[in-house]
């Protein structure tokens, strides 16, 4: 039977949790998320420092830093108060790879990363977790234990799955994932590429600036009328493609190979991409090299994605399974939205308004980058930025709105057409 007071604390802690927009250490008491493999399990584990210097007078001043020494103290009591054993009673092999001491302003935590790996034979994903560092002394203190992902069962983002509660009395939970499945887990990652995607309002309006001009000539410093379905097609084929391989090049380098950039210089930049394919849209600076940009700045939208899909997989079949998931999902809402798009640019690109429409349309790609730049530099929301994104989100009305604009095109230039044709 569960005590009521425990109960309380787990289901505050579960409050607390649900109301955070990311995981964060947000209570005294200490975390445990896992990460789940297919050879392996990662533990990464958050413990406040002064609940630790109370349970082992283990002394590490706020805000110092950890020598090997102390650090070497430290992997091996922690490890010393873990165990995973698998149903037949055999212990994992159990590993300390990193220790590090953090501090945010708030409250100072000892980080630790432990990677544990099952006897040959025994299951990866049924197994009992025994965890007493610290709760064998405090009595009131309390581990969360959660799965941060698992692949196999479909659970990529980082909101954390609640497994249980560790607490003196209570040192050992077993736990079960069920059958796991390489499937799923690339079905999850194509479904998260999709979600991702349409809620990114940025890159989609950066592809579509691109693809404003692409129906129309360039007559030196202007955009002249439209080039045909076979320009046109060309066009629509580099640009796409070219985002396509560089958004997957920094993909697959931040997923393998580490790279990254803060997020905030990342946000920046693809603001800055609207705004250049805006300007490009409104009067011609890079005719012909459209490719080029899409590519380049491709590099950029990926290294945002990179971030997401980096934490996926703990082994590289893993990882390489998510990346092409992620990308074929965001690949099928662009093409999407191409197909919806782009056959309404054509037929307007024929018509005497279109030019006031794409100078429109670059008029709030660019008021859009330009909201996002000060809203990501500043880390202020602005009205407008969360006016547009809020505008973008609805996004069955803008298509609505833009087939009857085309339709009204149409309309008033065959109005025109017979106005102009000499009484018979």
């Amino acid at each position: 039977m569960v005590r009521p007071l425990r109960l309380l604390r787990l289901l505050a802690v579960m409050l607390l949790l649900a109301g955070s927009g990311a995981w964060a250490h947000l209570t005294p008491n200490s975390e445990i998320s896992l990460a789940f493999g297919r050879t392996k399990i990662a533990a990464d584990i958050v413990v406040p420092l002064s609940e630790l210097t109370y349970a082992t007078n283990i002394d590490i001043p706020p805000g110092s830093s950890l020598s090997p020494a102390t650090r070497a103290i430290l992997a091996s009591y922690f490890v010393g108060h873990m165990n995973v054993l698998s149903p037949d009673g055999r212990a994992w092999g159990k590993r300390a790879d990193e220790v590090v001491l953090s501090n945010d302003g708030f409250s100072s935590d000892i980080l630790l990363k432990v990677t544990f790996t099952p006897p040959t034979g025994a299951p990866l994903r049924r197994f009992d977790f025994h965890y007493s560092a610290v709760i064998d002394h405090i009595a009131n203190h309390f581990v969360l234990l959660l799965v941060r992902t698992d692949s196999d069962s479909g659970h990529l983002t980082d909101h954390p799955q609640m497994l249980g509660g560790l607490q003196q009395g209570n040192m050992t939970i077993r736990i079960d994932r069920g059958p796991g499945s390489a499937w799923r887990g690339f079905v999850s990652a194509v479904g998260l590429g999709i979600h991702h995607i349409s809620e990114g309002h940025d890159h989609l309006l950066f592809l579509i600036a691109l693809l404003l001009p692409a129906p129309l000539l360039a007559s030196g410093r202007h955009w002249s009328g439209y080039g045909g379905l076979q320009l046109t097609a060309r066009k629509l084929l580099a640009v796409v493609t070219a985002f396509t391989i560089g958004h997957s090049m920094t993909l697959i380098g931040g997923a393998f190979l580490g790279w990254k950039l803060p997020t905030q210089p990342v946000e920046v930049g693809i603001a800055v991409s609207i705004l250049v394919s805006a300007s490009h849209a409104w009067r011609p600076i890079f005719a012909g090299r459209e490719a080029l940009i899409a590519g380049s700045f491709g590099l950029v939208h990926g290294l945002a994605f990179a971030t997401l899909i980096g934490r996926f997989g703990l082994e590289p079949v893993q990882k390489a399974q998510s990346i092409l998931g992620f990308n074929i999902g965001i690949e099928l809402v662009q093409i999407a939205v191409v197909a919806l798009v782009m056959p309404i640019l054509v037929v307007m690109a024929r018509t005497s308004g279109y030019a006031a429409f794409r100078t429109g349309a670059a008029a709030f790609a660019g008021i859009a980058a330009v909201a996002w730049i000060v809203e990501r530099v500043f880390r202020v929301d602005n009205v407008v930025g969360r006016a547009i994104d809020v505008g973008l989100g609805h996004a069955p009305w803008v298509l609505t709105a833009l087939i009857a604009g085309a339709a009204f095109m149409v309309a008033l230039d065959r109005r025109q057409a017979r106005i102009a044709q000499p009484a018979a």
